[in-house]
């Protein structure tokens, strides 16, 4: 049975979001030792976002009442349940072909995210975006019965884990149980691994596919055509969250009204922002600003745009001027984030001071390293070049 703890989110209102996930425990390990632990769960590096960027939304996340780490949106307390916990192995040499050298596992699985569980309200977005299993069909039905457009990242769909040690496989996406759904899907995103599961040509009939590439940016795909978008640098510490936190800004861009190649860059400028910071990034206020105020801009360049109406599906003018503004932005930046001290920070302890601690709204959360590394010479989460996605 799970309880709710006493609410600190904000109403939804005009061009709200409904966020639905479980929050997670991550734990990283290299050769037997454990070298990280932090927060997990797509929905926290995506609620992150909309704070950094004022976007109201709704979060429903399930955790056990060993739940870690304050939180600004607060989750279901399921009191006969464990946190989602997941145990990544780095080096283990396994596959034989040069890349497949790290092994997800989840150890511990929280409750499914049920229709029951989601708010009696209607929201302009949803984001289904599940890590463990914990999107069902039939939430995923409810969501498109009470969101306008729904967001599905593709994980939450194609994901299997054995029955024996939990390790993380992935299913077709026709054999998942979801694709009859697609229809009421409006956007669907997959990592470029992850989209050898599906058939692009076929699903961009019934709905949007965004493909993330990392380095390289990400690709729109829709019924009649297909659009690269461009990407930003990155001096990349830890690649966790990366396509998170890139649909969170997304989906955070058409909140704002942006034309959707405008939306996908500020997605992809997000991105590249989580990949330079270890764990949950901090974005600099000054830089948050300052982005609002060339969101703001954009939007005026709109306005003076008799073709506004055709802009879905095209790159507006001025796209290329607005990726450069935010270069800009991003270059003008400090980034004063002291990665190494947050490093060694121990995380909340779990004992029910989750409903009275909040963590402000752009923190880093905790990470516990154990790895004896304090120069933090070598990234934690990248492996013979290989991203974690957790």
């Amino acid at each position: 049975m799970g309880t709710t703890l006493k609410s600190s989110q904000t109403q939804a209102s005009s061009h709200s979001v409904l966020i639905v996930g479980n929050y997670c425990h991550d734990v990283l390990l290299r050769n037997g030792n454990i070298i990280a632990e932090t927060i997990g769960g797509a929905a926290s590096f995506m609620s992150n976002v909309f704070n950094a960027l004022s976007v109201s939304c709704h979060l429903t996340s399930k955790v056990g009442q060993d739940f870690k780490y304050p939180v600004s949106y607060d989750p279901i307390v399921v009191s006969s349940a464990r946190t989602t916990v997941f145990h990544a192995y780095f080096g283990v040499g396994l596959g034989g072909n040069g890349r497949q050298d790290r092994v997800l596992k989840r150890v511990e699985a929280c409750d499914p995210i049920r229709p029951a569980d989601l708010p009696e309200m209607r929201f302009d977005f949803g984001m289904a975006v599940g890590v463990g299993g914990e999107i069902l069909p039939e939430t995923l039905q409810r969501m498109a019965e009470i969101c306008d457009v729904v967001f599905v990242d593709i994980q939450a769909l194609i994901r299997v884990f054995d029955r024996n040690d939990g390790t993380v496989k992935l299913v077709g996406l026709k054999e998942s149980g979801f694709y009859h759904l697609l229809p009421r899907i409006g956007f669907l995103k997959a990592s470029e691994e992850e989209a050898l599961f599906m058939d692009v040509e076929e699903v961009r009939k019934w709905c949007c596919v965004v493909v993330t590439h990392g380095k390289d940016g990400c690709k729109l795909y829709w019924k009649d055509g297909e659009m690269k978008i461009a990407p930003f640098s990155a001096n990349q510490i830890d690649p966790t969250g990366a396509g998170d936190s890139l649909l969170g800004g997304f989906v955070a861009g058409l909140v704002h009204g942006l034309a959707m190649p405008d939306a996908a860059l500020l997605g992809n400028f997000f991105g590249s922002l989580t990949v330079a910071q270890i764990g949950l990034p901090k974005f600099d206020f000054r830089l948050l600003q300052k982005v609002k105020d060339e969101v703001q801009r954009r939007k005026m360049q709109y306005r003076s745009d008799s073709r506004v109406e055709e802009l879905k599906h095209m790159k507006p003018s001025g796209h290329e001027e607005f990726h450069a503004s935010l270069t800009a932005v991003k270059s003008m930046s400090t980034h004063s984030i002291e990665e190494c001290e947050q490093d060694f920070l121990v995380p909340v302890p779990p004992p029910k001071a989750v409903e009275q601690v909040r963590s402000p709204h752009y923190t880093l959360q905790p990470k516990l390293l154990l790895n004896n590394n304090p120069a933090c010479e070598e990234p934690i989460a990248t492996v013979h070049g290989e991203n974690l996605q957790l």
